[in-house]
């Protein structure tokens, strides 16, 4: 029951992007949902469960988004598990790790899709994705990283029906 359950949550992430993603946005800039509960599931369930929602939820927006297969798929799949490494580097995940591992995490994955999409790229054209798309976007996934990781954190307790897989630490 609990793979049915991350499947689906998987698949209503990437709907939820490509609906609600104009509505996200703030000055242009639009968050990456997948990339968020990649890196959110790491965090709070660990490295294997961060992986395997990474894997999962970049599969379908592999499959569901216009783009090249597989790309998505790794990059997702490599933030969750790296994003749940954390938890076992510091004792306590503290809102500076997630607001910095998110932030190299973001920054890592759009240089990746930069590199893909445009193999050939001279310093003018990288400074001016880096300074008015990929650092803000950045902060941008990092500050949604931390609120839904700790609204999750406060009303985990509460959420008795639904079980998201703590890790072992």
């Amino acid at each position: 029951m609990g793979i049915f359950l991350d499947i689906l949550l998987c698949f209503g992430v990437v709907l939820a992007q490509a609906t609600f993603s104009t509505l996200l946005s703030a000055k242009g800039i639009y968050p990456d949902l997948c990339f968020i509960l990649a890196c959110v599931m790491g965090f709070y369930s660990g490295e294997h469960k961060g992986l395997m929602i990474g894997l999962t939820v970049g599969l379908f927006q592999d499959i569901f988004t216009p783009g090249g297969i597989g790309i998505n798929m790794i990059l997702k799949g490599l933030a969750g598990g790296l994003a749940g490494v954390t938890t076992h580097t510091f004792s306590t995940v503290t809102s500076l790790a997630i607001m910095l591992v998110t932030f190299a995490l973001s920054l890592g994955c759009g240089l990746a899709s930069l590199v893909v999409a445009y193999p050939v790229i001279d310093a003018p054209i990288l400074f001016h994705a880096l300074s008015s798309g990929l650092f803000p976007q950045g902060l941008y996934n990092s500050f949604l990283t931390l609120g839904i990781f700790w609204f999750i954190r406060y009303i985990g307790p509460s959420l008795s029906m639904v079980h998201l897989g703590r890790g072992t630490r």
